[in-house]
């Protein structure tokens, strides 16, 4: 049976790859492949990325760090993985990935910018795959697959087989908490794929970033919040009746008028949660 080697810095460990945990990457300015260093250089704000002592084409940056090195025990490479910061706070370039042999190193493509966790990842005789959630809600995942010919991606979504969820406890169990954790909940998706596709869930969830928790008006759960960096711009809302488990919803954008999702959304409670607000 073929091993897989994990590489952290500066050691060499056997380990198994991931098999349904997230991927706990490392951070590193140095890391020892089984061919050479990789190695973080510069000044911050103006750091590269090199290999074999190589420096890599790819873009200056805030800085790098170096997540981690894989390879196939046997095998004539390693898989180096990076990623850089451009040292704000907003969401940056996705994971670049170095094929690393003593005969070429090459840079085999990058994942998309601002994704979610990276589910999975497989070391193959002659490729690597990630899988990587599209975003928070961990539902839809892209299929990373670098091989001999590059870099290719397969879209997917995960099975969604939970039943909605119900009334009473099902609604208050988010009181307390922030707004966009329903939305992690298949069975809340599934409540909310009653009156909004797909698409117009993961609008509204990613339009609760910043926000104050869950609280209970009367028979409704009800939250609300804002996208990060654009809180003037771009908002949105939600409420759970109580008593019957009905959903609401609402979108915000700044100059139109609130665009209301489901029958309750006219209730007088949750109509009173739209306009405190409406941008």
């Amino acid at each position: 049976m073929r091993r897989f080697l994990f590489l952290p810095a500066f050691a060499f460990l056997l380990a198994p790859l991931s098999a349904g945990a997230d991927v706990q990457f490392g951070s590193h300015d140095r890391l020892q492949t089984r061919f050479g260093p990789a190695q973080v250089v510069g000044e911050i704000g103006a750091r590269q990325l090199t290999v074999l002592e190589q420096t890599m084409p790819l873009d200056r940056a805030h800085t790098w760090d170096i997540l981690g090195a894989w390879g196939m025990e046997g095998a004539d490479h390693d898989w180096l993985l990076a990623q850089q910061h451009h040292g704000g706070n907003m969401c940056g370039p996705g994971i670049t990935v170095v094929r690393v042999s003593p005969a070429e190193i090459r840079i085999m493509g990058e994942t998309g910018a601002c994704e979610g966790a990276v589910r999975d990842l497989r070391v193959l005789p002659d490729a690597l795959e990630m899988d990587i959630f599209a975003d928070g809600l961990r539902q839809q995942v892209t299929t990373y697959r670098f091989d001999a010919q590059g870099m290719t991606t397969t879209a997917g979504a995960e099975p969604f087989t939970a039943a909605p969820a119900g009334p009473g406890a099902d609604a208050t169990r988010w009181i307390g908490q922030h707004p966009y954790r329903p939305f992690e909940d298949p069975s809340e998706r599934a409540r909310f794929l009653t009156i909004l596709s797909e698409d117009q869930i993961r609008d509204l969830a990613n339009r609760i970033g910043p926000a104050n928790s869950v609280v209970q008006r009367g028979d409704w759960v009800l939250g609300a919040g804002c996208m990060a960096h654009a809180c003037n711009l771009s908002a949105g809302a939600w409420g759970i009746r109580i008593s019957d488990g009905a959903p609401a919803a609402a979108v915000f954008d700044q100059g139109a008028p609130a665009r209301r999702y489901g029958p309750a959304a006219n209730d007088p409670v949750f109509a009173g949660w739209i306009a405190e607000h409406s941008l």
